[in-house]
């Protein structure tokens, strides 16, 4: 049996109450806190943000915990879902592509497109 508890120690979110939904997972994908996700319109299944892009202008929502790639296969088996959030105020230094912490011009593309086409603010945290 596969583990559904999740650990998060740094904190993503610097809003006191950040809203959260659930989202179908890939089969056999890892997905990391803080990971820019799309949402299929109709399926509700979560993939990453496509990085080739450049832009990070194609997101929906921010994965709220890690899960493995069998955490994610053994979900979709249980007829299960993952967490994440859909709307509120995040740490923009903690967003990620597939684990990998945004340079500086993503960071203000992702900005960018959360302030025209999201729920969610990536704010600069000192």
């Amino acid at each position: 049996m596969v583990d559904f508890n999740y650990t998060t120690p740094q904190p993503l979110p610097v809003d006191v109450a950040p809203i959260t939904d659930s989202v179908v997972p890939t089969a056999a994908t890892a997905y990391h806190k803080g990971d820019l996700l799309v949402i299929a319109a109709g399926t509700n299944v979560a993939t990453h943000s496509d990085s080739s892009t450049g832009a990070q202008a194609d997101w929906h929502v921010i994965c709220l915990a890690d899960v493995t790639a069998e955490q994610a296969t053994a979900k979709i088996a249980a007829g299960a879902e993952m967490p994440v959030y859909v709307a509120g105020k995040f740490d923009v230094a903690q967003v990620k592509l597939n684990g990998v912490a945004l340079d500086a011009t993503q960071r203000l593309a992702a900005r960018a497109y959360a302030n025209r086409s999201t729920k969610i603010t990536l704010s600069v945290v000192k």
